[in-house]
């Protein structure tokens, strides 16, 4: 993939390079380790990890390494919805007959946005997002055929069979105050939301009134979703997981943020935290 990040944050929609990307041929035999990066960033963030990880041959030997790029002005629910139609066209294309047993251990590395990413990978919507940004019953809505495509896939889904480990780096579990600092209001100004979407999304809020509750003037960014009073981070820090699923988070500390809790600078300790973890490591370090 080449490096646009500045692209894929402000104008997401003239991002032309999101995908799955192998970085070599596909071997059987090697279970998946994807890796997705984080807001304002791109797969290419990733290069001196996977050097190092490539020069380990115990890792060789049981890995081959993919990179997740994706736009990171759009949510991370809908990045979350392409990535799942991504791992499962890449399994229907690579291995049609699911005979591969290691592409049965797939395992997921998400840093800060990109873990909550990795999160809906292996989690149940159920109702809880819906609930989230509406009122009305699900079971209607769906019956009634009002809700597009795009709109559900970001909203209801099951975990991805063949994933069996997440790890969680620097990854805001419960969002970041960030997002409201002079920093995060100027991105969140700065993303460009394509025309279309705008009007898709208005005449839907404005067709079916009462459908979402409190509809904004346009539709959300990623820096919306990531603020901790959003609905949305609410309910996604709340959803409950696929069972057999072994989750790990490494956490950055000993730098102070804007609201005065102890961090890597972004992501604050108490956010990063999760009680459904099999492990934490707590490492000095800033957030990149």
């Amino acid at each position: 993939p080449h490096r646009d990040y500045w692209t894929a944050f402000r104008k997401p929609s003239q991002f032309n390079a999101a995908g799955l990307y192998l970085l070599e041929p596909y071997q059987p035999g090697r279970i998946p380790l994807v890796l997705i990066h984080g807001l304002a960033s791109d797969a290419q963030t990733w290069e001196e990890m996977i050097v190092a990880l490539r020069s380990d041959p115990n890792i060789v030997a049981q890995y081959q390494i993919w990179v997740y790029q994706y736009p990171t002005g759009n949510p991370y629910l809908n990045s979350a919805a392409d990535l799942r139609r991504e791992l499962l066209r890449v399994r229907d294309v690579l291995d049609p007959g699911n005979r591969d047993p290691a592409f049965d251990q797939t395992v997921l590395v998400g840093h800060s946005m990109g873990g909550l990413v990795a999160k809906l990978q292996v989690s149940y919507s159920d109702d809880k997002l819906w609930k989230a940004v509406s009122d009305k019953p699900l079971g209607a809505i769906l019956e009634s055929g009002l809700l597009p495509d795009n709109i559900a896939a970001a909203l209801l889904f099951e975990p991805v069979p063949f994933v069996r480990r997440v790890v969680y780096l620097a990854t805001p579990q419960h969002g970041s105050y960030w997002t409201e600092q002079p920093l995060g209001k100027l991105g969140r100004w700065l993303i460009e939301v394509p025309r279309q979407v705008q009007e898709e999304y208005g005449n839907l809020a404005r067709g079916n009134p009462g459908l979402f509750r409190n509809p904004a003037n346009k539709p959300p960014t990623s820096i919306d979703h990531l603020f901790p009073g959003s609905s949305i981070m609410q309910a996604t820090s709340q959803l409950r997981s696929a069972n057999a699923i072994s989750t790990h988070s490494i956490i950055g500390t000993d730098y102070l943020l804007p609201d005065f809790e102890w961090g890597d600078g972004v992501v604050a300790v108490p956010s990063a935290r999760i009680p459904s973890v099999q492990t934490e490591f707590f490492v000095r370090a800033t957030h990149s």
